[in-house]
């Protein structure tokens, strides 16, 4: 946060693995969905298309078939379960997701699927709600089978777009001990400020802003987590 402006956690995700990319760099993303980029970041699309280009390969996975019918972004696309990926061993060394795991029951499997086609060294990047943020906190609470109707009027996203969420992968000491056990090391996780995205909601933007405020001094509270681990 610089002058009392907080960028927003998707573009330091993105900046993170744009970093990373090269003309060598084999690049599988989990739970891709319809976009790379979210539609609202200013210059989405020469963003998108530049980490496109950049990779020698960008391969994406979703078990939604009609969000992988709209993304451009991949040079493939593959409808398939994250716990049983349909890929040899060791095959990239740059896997990425975003905003996914909070969906995962049993991530256990999928970090194990992961660090297989994960060549020693590789890089895994994942960007999730911290549990802690108010956000999540809310979900936990509200019964799965209201999310999309309540996100649907909170926010741009259809009910199409809202997923079940989980909670099994969201908490800094459960990320670390699931990570180690699968195979990784060099762990880093990031809390990232989130600006506020809901100050059109009565009643509930002014507690949001307090929580944010009270976040900048209790890092806990922060609203997402950058990860990143190193394949054994």
């Amino acid at each position: 946060m610089k002058n009392g402006h907080v960028d927003h956690p998707q573009l330091i995700y993105l900046a993170r693995i744009a970093g990373l990319l090269s003309e060598n760099t084999r690049w599988l993303d989990i739970g891709c969905g319809r976009r790379l980029v979210p539609i609202w970041l200013n210059g989405h699309s020469g963003m998108e298309a530049k980490m496109r280009s950049t990779a020698r390969l960008f391969i994406g996975i979703d078990p939604d078939f009609d969000a992988l019918l709209e993304n451009r972004a991949c040079h493939h696309k593959l409808k398939a379960d994250a716990a049983s990926l349909p890929f040899a061993g060791e095959c990239f060394d740059l896997v990425t997701s975003n905003m996914v795991f909070e969906h995962v029951k049993n991530p256990r499997s999928i970090l194990s699927e992961i660090r297989r086609v994960l060549e020693p060294g590789g890089l895994l990047i994942v960007h999730t709600p911290n549990w802690l943020d108010l956000i999540t906190i809310a979900a936990r609470i509200v019964p799965n089978g209201f999310h999309p109707a309540l996100i649907s009027q909170m926010e741009t996203r259809l009910k199409k777009e809202v997923y079940p969420t989980h909670f099994q992968f969201n908490r800094p000491r459960t990320i670390e001990r699931l990570l180690r056990n699968a195979g990784f090391n060099d762990l880093q996780i990031e809390r990232l400020d989130h600006p506020n995205s809901y100050a059109h909601v009565p009643y509930f933007a002014p507690l949001e802003s307090l929580w944010h405020s009270i976040a900048r001094r209790w890092p806990a509270l922060k609203g997402t987590l950058l990860i990143e681990a190193k394949a054994v």
